[in-house]
Protein backbone atom coordinates (compact mmCIF):
# COMPACT_ATOMS: atom_id res chain seq x y z
CA UNK A 1 0.00 0.00 0.00
CA UNK A 2 2.89 2.34 0.51
CA UNK A 3 4.69 4.07 3.33
CA UNK A 4 3.22 6.97 5.25
CA UNK A 5 6.49 8.81 5.24
CA UNK A 6 10.12 8.32 4.51
CA UNK A 7 10.83 8.86 8.20
CA UNK A 8 8.81 5.89 9.47
CA UNK A 9 9.19 2.98 7.05
CA UNK A 10 7.55 0.48 9.45
CA UNK A 11 4.14 2.20 9.18
CA UNK A 12 1.69 1.43 6.38
CA UNK A 13 -1.61 2.92 5.24
CA UNK A 14 -4.72 1.40 6.78
CA UNK A 15 -7.73 0.83 4.51
CA UNK A 16 -10.94 2.38 5.81
CA UNK A 17 -13.18 0.38 3.51
CA UNK A 18 -13.13 -3.12 2.05
CA UNK A 19 -12.30 -3.57 -1.60
CA UNK A 20 -14.18 -5.78 -4.03
CA UNK A 21 -12.80 -9.29 -4.43
CA UNK A 22 -11.68 -9.42 -0.80
CA UNK A 23 -13.22 -11.85 1.66
CA UNK A 24 -14.46 -9.12 4.00
CA UNK A 25 -16.14 -7.03 1.26
CA UNK A 26 -19.64 -8.62 1.52
CA UNK A 27 -19.63 -8.34 5.32
CA UNK A 28 -18.45 -4.74 5.17
CA UNK A 29 -21.13 -3.86 2.58
CA UNK A 30 -23.83 -5.55 4.67
CA UNK A 31 -22.78 -3.68 7.81
CA UNK A 32 -22.70 -0.35 5.96
CA UNK A 33 -26.10 -0.71 4.26
CA UNK A 34 -27.70 -2.11 7.43
CA UNK A 35 -26.41 0.86 9.45
CA UNK A 36 -27.71 3.29 6.80
CA UNK A 37 -31.17 1.67 6.63
CA UNK A 38 -31.52 1.70 10.43
CA UNK A 39 -30.50 5.37 10.44
CA UNK A 40 -33.29 6.03 7.91
CA UNK A 41 -35.82 4.43 10.27
CA UNK A 42 -36.00 0.91 8.85
CA UNK A 43 -36.31 -2.03 11.23
CA UNK A 44 -34.87 -5.45 10.48
CA UNK A 45 -37.31 -8.30 10.07
CA UNK A 46 -37.21 -10.99 12.76
CA UNK A 47 -37.78 -13.73 10.18
CA UNK A 48 -35.24 -12.63 7.56
CA UNK A 49 -32.04 -10.71 8.33
CA UNK A 50 -31.93 -9.26 4.79
CA UNK A 51 -35.43 -7.75 4.93
CA UNK A 52 -35.95 -4.23 6.30
CA UNK A 53 -39.32 -2.59 6.90
CA UNK A 54 -40.30 1.04 7.44
CA UNK A 55 -43.88 1.97 8.27
CA UNK A 56 -44.63 5.07 6.21
CA UNK A 57 -47.79 7.20 6.22
CA UNK A 58 -49.10 5.49 3.07
CA UNK A 59 -48.16 1.97 4.19
CA UNK A 60 -45.04 -0.08 4.74
CA UNK A 61 -41.92 0.16 2.61
CA UNK A 62 -39.89 -3.06 2.38
CA UNK A 63 -36.29 -3.36 1.25
CA UNK A 64 -34.81 -6.74 0.46
CA UNK A 65 -31.02 -6.96 0.18
CA UNK A 66 -29.32 -9.32 -2.22
CA UNK A 67 -25.54 -8.96 -2.39
CA UNK A 68 -25.23 -5.34 -3.62
CA UNK A 69 -28.76 -4.95 -4.97
CA UNK A 70 -31.81 -3.55 -3.19
CA UNK A 71 -35.35 -4.58 -4.04
CA UNK A 72 -37.67 -1.80 -2.84
CA UNK A 73 -41.33 -2.68 -2.43
CA UNK A 74 -44.01 -0.06 -1.74
CA UNK A 75 -47.54 0.78 -2.85
CA UNK A 76 -46.85 4.41 -3.79
CA UNK A 77 -43.90 6.05 -5.48
CA UNK A 78 -43.41 8.90 -2.97
CA UNK A 79 -41.76 6.78 -0.28
CA UNK A 80 -39.61 4.96 -2.85
CA UNK A 81 -38.36 8.34 -4.07
CA UNK A 82 -37.48 9.36 -0.50
CA UNK A 83 -35.63 6.08 0.12
CA UNK A 84 -33.68 6.47 -3.13
CA UNK A 85 -32.70 10.07 -2.43
CA UNK A 86 -31.60 9.31 1.14
CA UNK A 87 -29.67 6.22 0.01
CA UNK A 88 -27.98 7.94 -2.92
CA UNK A 89 -26.23 10.29 -0.47
CA UNK A 90 -24.24 7.34 0.87
CA UNK A 91 -24.14 4.95 -2.10
CA UNK A 92 -23.84 5.12 -5.85
CA UNK A 93 -27.21 3.88 -7.05
CA UNK A 94 -28.73 3.00 -10.40
CA UNK A 95 -32.47 2.49 -10.94
CA UNK A 96 -33.02 -0.77 -12.82
CA UNK A 97 -36.78 -0.20 -13.09
CA UNK A 98 -39.50 -2.65 -12.17
CA UNK A 99 -38.45 -6.04 -10.88
CA UNK A 100 -38.84 -8.74 -13.51
CA UNK A 101 -36.41 -11.48 -12.47
CA UNK A 102 -34.50 -12.22 -9.27
CA UNK A 103 -32.71 -15.37 -8.09
CA UNK A 104 -34.40 -17.62 -10.64
CA UNK A 105 -37.84 -16.24 -9.84
CA UNK A 106 -39.76 -14.42 -12.58
CA UNK A 107 -42.06 -11.64 -11.34
CA UNK A 108 -45.16 -11.08 -13.49
CA UNK A 109 -47.39 -8.02 -12.95
CA UNK A 110 -51.01 -8.17 -14.08
CA UNK A 111 -54.12 -6.15 -13.21
CA UNK A 112 -55.12 -9.04 -10.91
CA UNK A 113 -51.88 -8.87 -8.92
CA UNK A 114 -48.27 -9.98 -8.85
CA UNK A 115 -47.41 -13.57 -9.71
CA UNK A 116 -44.10 -15.38 -9.32
CA UNK A 117 -42.85 -18.28 -11.40
CA UNK A 118 -39.76 -20.48 -11.49
CA UNK A 119 -40.52 -22.13 -14.84
CA UNK A 120 -37.23 -21.03 -16.45
CA UNK A 121 -35.27 -22.15 -13.36
CA UNK A 122 -36.97 -25.59 -13.44
CA UNK A 123 -36.29 -26.04 -17.17
CA UNK A 124 -32.61 -25.15 -16.64
CA UNK A 125 -32.48 -27.60 -13.72
CA UNK A 126 -34.00 -30.40 -15.85
CA UNK A 127 -31.45 -29.73 -18.62
CA UNK A 128 -28.57 -29.59 -16.13
CA UNK A 129 -29.41 -32.98 -14.61
CA UNK A 130 -30.34 -34.53 -17.98
CA UNK A 131 -33.95 -35.05 -16.94
CA UNK A 132 -35.70 -32.98 -19.61
CA UNK A 133 -37.37 -36.11 -21.06
CA UNK A 134 -38.64 -37.41 -17.72
CA UNK A 135 -42.36 -38.11 -17.34
CA UNK A 136 -44.29 -35.98 -14.85
CA UNK A 137 -46.23 -37.62 -12.02
CA UNK A 138 -48.80 -36.26 -9.65
CA UNK A 139 -47.69 -35.22 -6.18
CA UNK A 140 -47.76 -35.90 -3.33
CA UNK A 141 -46.82 -39.56 -3.54
CA UNK A 142 -48.38 -42.26 -1.42
CA UNK A 143 -47.57 -41.34 2.18
CA UNK A 144 -47.20 -45.03 3.13
CA UNK A 145 -44.53 -45.67 0.48
CA UNK A 146 -41.25 -46.61 2.18
CA UNK A 147 -38.14 -45.69 0.23
CA UNK A 148 -34.58 -46.83 0.85
CA UNK A 149 -31.34 -46.51 -1.09
CA UNK A 150 -31.64 -50.10 -2.33
CA UNK A 151 -35.25 -49.68 -3.57
CA UNK A 152 -34.20 -49.27 -7.18
CA UNK A 153 -33.62 -45.52 -7.21
CA UNK A 154 -30.70 -44.73 -9.50
CA UNK A 155 -28.97 -41.42 -8.97
CA UNK A 156 -25.48 -40.03 -9.27
CA UNK A 157 -24.23 -39.67 -5.67
CA UNK A 158 -22.48 -36.39 -6.49
CA UNK A 159 -25.56 -34.91 -8.17
CA UNK A 160 -28.05 -36.07 -5.53
CA UNK A 161 -27.41 -33.17 -3.09
CA UNK A 162 -27.55 -30.67 -5.97
CA UNK A 163 -30.84 -32.10 -7.23
CA UNK A 164 -32.42 -32.05 -3.78
CA UNK A 165 -31.14 -28.52 -3.11
CA UNK A 166 -32.61 -27.33 -6.41
CA UNK A 167 -35.94 -29.01 -5.60
CA UNK A 168 -36.01 -27.39 -2.16
CA UNK A 169 -35.56 -24.00 -3.84
CA UNK A 170 -38.46 -24.75 -6.23
CA UNK A 171 -40.82 -25.26 -3.28
CA UNK A 172 -40.85 -21.43 -2.91
CA UNK A 173 -43.35 -21.25 -5.76
CA UNK A 174 -44.55 -24.87 -5.61
CA UNK A 175 -45.28 -25.66 -1.95
CA UNK A 176 -47.30 -28.68 -3.11
CA UNK A 177 -43.94 -30.39 -3.75
CA UNK A 178 -42.71 -29.86 -0.18
CA UNK A 179 -43.67 -33.32 1.08
CA UNK A 180 -41.96 -35.42 -1.64
CA UNK A 181 -38.88 -33.18 -1.51
CA UNK A 182 -38.74 -33.64 2.28
CA UNK A 183 -38.99 -37.42 1.84
CA UNK A 184 -36.11 -37.66 -0.63
CA UNK A 185 -33.98 -35.20 1.36
CA UNK A 186 -33.94 -37.77 4.19
CA UNK A 187 -31.50 -39.80 2.07
CA UNK A 188 -28.70 -37.23 2.44
CA UNK A 189 -27.31 -38.89 5.56
CA UNK A 190 -27.62 -42.40 4.11
CA UNK A 191 -26.02 -41.38 0.82
CA UNK A 192 -23.09 -39.72 2.64
CA UNK A 193 -22.54 -42.68 4.93
CA UNK A 194 -22.80 -45.27 2.16
CA UNK A 195 -25.52 -47.19 4.04
CA UNK A 196 -27.58 -49.69 2.00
Amino acid sequence: LGFLSEMNKSAVCRLKKSLYRQKQAPQSWNEKITHRLRKMGFAGSKSDSLLFIWKGPDGPVCILLYVDELVIIEQGLDEIGQVKSQSSDAFKMKNLGDLHYLLGIKVIRTPEGIFISQRHYVLNMLHKFDMIKCRPISTPRDRNLKLCLSSGLVCNEKQFPQIVGSLIYVTITRPDNSYPVRVISQFFAEADSGAP
